[in-house]
């Protein structure tokens, strides 16, 4: 009954291959892959299958920035132009906080024209600011909650300014290798990655490889590749002190709410990095993922101790999330 319920959820939002696994405590009460990794060699998807997470990758950028803080390497409260140099005078007061938080007012650059026409251009993280360093801010910082691209590939560049490591051999170090997260790295195109899903278009009643998009444009708001499997494995961090004590886990899913609250609006609240959804299931917090030719999914429900992930290549899917509740709900999960 699952599994036709998700071939006929594929039929219908044209979704070429998707992963998806649905954890309950220590029970996995669903496990499927579905469709296609590749369609023209009409390989399938499995539980080795390696996707672009996208957005995703920003629960990894939260992880390790808090990390940071435990450790007193940096303070959250912290100017961003403390560890990033030469950036406009009008960023000079955004804080981290301010960035985890998408509070940060300044302009997503992910947003501007100039982004999408430099797409397939390799650009060094200074050139990606420069698509915005000239804009005024949206807002005081703080002041309100408005989604950022911008403010997280700072992180990123945080990161890397403490650490004097490239920002996804320190995820790496701390995170994936800890965790065995064997399948899971930093893009990059040039690579063989074994069992790497190819990413879709759907336009015109028809599938399209997607285009070529450098991995200068996502850095650490969206480079990371993972699978279901290692996924779940990163779970087990949520909850144990193994990358974080609790004070610090417990900052990702306390509101941090803007001055004008205005993310009330939408039925969600922020914590540092991570989003809670109101839902017909309850609040659930989590992240969705869309870049071109994928979408994905992480989500915990408290309420019931249930964990999703859907992982998906192709770009026809805006809130991936709901994939995830409708599958929680057939299952009657309680």
């Amino acid at each position: 009954m699952i599994d036709t319920f998700i071939q006929k959820t594929m039929s219908e939002r044209h979704i070429p291959g998707l992963a998806i696994a649905i954890r309950q405590r220590d029970t996995i009460l669903h496990e499927g892959y579905y469709g296609y990794a590749n369609l023209e060699h009409q390989v399938g998807v499995n539980a080795n299958t390696v996707f672009e997470i996208a957005s995703v990758t920003k629960l990894f950028t939260a992880q390790s920035i808090l990390r940071l803080a435990q450790d007193h390497q940096l303070d959250l409260n912290d100017p961003v132009a403390k560890y990033v140099a030469d950036l406009p005078q009008a960023w000079h007061t955004v804080t981290i906080r301010h960035c985890l938080a998408h509070q940060s007012g300044i302009p997503n650059y992910t947003s501007q024209d100039r982004y999408w026409e430099m797409q397939r251009v390799d650009k060094s993280p200074n050139q990606v600011l420069d698509l915005v360093r000239d804009l005024p801010v949206n807002f005081a910082p703080g002041t309100r909650h408005s989604y950022d691209n911008t403010g997280f590939y700072l992180l990123g560049m945080v990161i890397e300014s403490v650490t004097q490591k490239a920002y996804a051999e320190y995820l790496r170090e701390l995170i994936f290798a800890p965790l065995g997260m064997t399948a899971t790295q930093g893009n990059d195109y040039a690579k063989i990655i074994p069992h790497r899903a190819q990413g879709y278009n759907y336009r015109d009643d028809a599938f399209y490889n997607k285009g070529f998009y450098d991995i200068s444009n996502t850095f650490s708001a969206g480079v990371v590749l993972s699978t279901v499997t290692d996924l779940l494995r990163w779970r087990v961090s949520l909850f144990d002190d193994s990358i974080l004590n609790n004070h610090y886990r417990q900052l990702w899913w306390t509101p941090n709410l803007s001055a004008a609250e205005n993310e009330r609006a939408n039925h969600y609240t922020v914590g540092l990095g991570w989003f809670m959804v109101e839902s017909p299931l309850g609040t659930f917090f989590g992240h969705n993922g869309g870049i071109t030719g994928f979408a994905s999914a992480f989500l915990y429900l408290p309420p019931t101790q249930t964990t999703a992930v859907v992982l998906c290549n192709t770009n026809a899917i805006e809130n991936p999330h709901q994939i995830a509740l409708d599958v929680i709900q057939q299952l009657q999960v309680s």
